[in-house]
């Protein structure tokens, strides 16, 4: 979170770490993460993960108003409010 703000979303971030879902890999998201690594949740998962996790954030980004994941990126921040109220105006 901190990083995002200090950059105001200047730079890209990559959320890394503790990503095994969609919902966590949408948290990263939200709180300005541009890209997000999965390596662990491979390992134990195993490649499918991938599939899951972007069935996932399709589900998460429709649910919550987002047209995009580009949208999305920094919105904990207060970046795509005004996106997000055109999108559901």
């Amino acid at each position: 979170h901190k990083f995002y703000s200090l950059t105001k979303g200047q730079i890209p971030i990559i959320g890394v770490g503790g990503v095994s879902t969609g919902q966590q890999a949408f948290d990263k998201i939200l709180a300005g993460a541009s890209l997000v690594q999965l390596y662990t949740g491979l390992i134990y998962k195993g490649p499918h993960i991938v599939k899951t996790i972007n069935s996932d954030l399709l589900t998460l980004l429709k649910d919550n108003g987002y047209a995009n994941i580009k949208d999305a990126v920094g919105a904990a921040h207060g970046k795509t409010q005004t996106q997000k109220q055109k999108k559901t105006a």
